[in-house]
């Protein structure tokens, strides 16, 4: 529905062409996800993603060392933005967490946790640290019964981050980045904003938007004529109007509360949806064609599956257990 929406705001606006292409693009990709989804189980379908996410973040971040670049850590093959090498990060590295949280690890799991956990951290991506910070905290208020081998780790972990933390300038580099101009950026970030949220009532920009391949606007009374609008909401507001923002509002809310309602999996989905979801305040994508639609909407079909009771456990080859819950088996 929202893309329908979409391309009838582009249609009205004269940009139909580019719009559509967009859609159809999104279309595809959610289309495959349905298909891949009804032929293997959540568990399945989750760490497949993990695994392409990490795969794809590590050869990307060391290739984007190997040929240089900026202060902050950029992609090199394939080329991709510190925010999105955060995303591939990110993800892994919070399901990890989940597991490790639970002793239900190995020792080789915890090494490529610290490595997941670094690349974040280099691409100094405020949001992203700040939304996976929110995701562990939530972990940790969950876990009703810490195992011995999770306090062990967490007492030999904690004066390492610490160390990282007070006495080097990883932390001072992130807060203040060279490429800000402040510690809070919203200052020119809400110009877009303003000019999309004060559309007139009785436009149809207001409600259908101007199509998907709307990615910037123009701004006065600034020494620069465009500006992206860095937030996926007000995107949606540009992108599809009211109606399509509404229906994302709803779509967004139905899945928390399947997840808040969801006793078995509120430990793993409630996190890596508040990562997701506070990532899209302030960045783009969670309805597009990139990562970030992909892992929502892994994460809306799952809690939407039968299979949604089925548990997340390490095998002694350590790999996910896959198994199906007891009464799907009997089904």
């Amino acid at each position: 529905m929202i893309l329908l929406i979409s391309v009838l705001g582009a249609f009205a606006g004269g940009n139909l062409m580019a719009s559509a292409v967009i859609a159809v693009r999104i279309f595809m990709m959610a289309l495959t996800i349905v298909l891949v989804m009804r032929s293997f189980s959540t568990a399945q379908t989750l760490l497949a993603l993990c695994l392409c996410l990490a795969i794809i973040g590590v050869v990307s971040s060391f290739s984007g060392l190997a040929l240089g670049g900026g202060a902050r850590l950029s992609g090199g093959i394939p080329p991709l933005s510190p925010n999105e090498i955060s995303l591939l990060a990110g993800l892994p590295a919070l399901v990890l967490l989940h597991e490790g949280l639970r002793a239900r690890i190995h020792w080789w799991h915890l090494v490529l946790l610290a490595l997941l956990v670094g690349l974040l951290f280099l691409s100094e991506s405020r949001t992203a640290l700040i939304g996976a910070a929110a995701a562990a905290g939530i972990m940790l208020l969950l876990v009703r019964r810490f195992p011995i081998q999770t306090v062990i780790t967490a007492l030999v972990g904690i004066p390492v981050m610490l160390y990282i933390a007070l006495l080097t300038p990883a932390l001072r580099n992130i807060v203040l980045r060279d490429d800000s101009a402040s510690l809070m950026t919203l200052n020119s970030r809400t110009i877009s904003w303003s000019v999309v949220l004060n559309y007139p009532w009785d436009s149809w920009e207001r409600w259908i938007g101007s199509g998907l391949s709307m990615k910037t606007i123009e701004v006065e009374g600034q020494y620069w004529e465009e500006q992206v609008f860095d937030s996926s909401w007000i995107s949606l507001l540009a992108q599809s109007g009211i109606a399509g923002a509404a229906i994302a509002v709803f779509w967004v809310l139905s899945c928390v509360m399947m997840v808040l309602s969801t006793a078995k999996l509120r430990t793993l989905f409630l996190p890596l949806l508040t990562f997701v979801l506070v990532r899209s305040f302030m960045e783009n994508g969670l309805i597009d064609a990139g990562a970030m639609f992909l892992v929502f909407f892994v994460l809306s079909l799952s809690l939407e599956r039968p299979s949604i009771a089925q548990s997340l456990d390490w095998q002694q080859c350590g790999t996910l257990n896959l198994r199906e819950s007891p009464a799907r088996e009997m089904r």
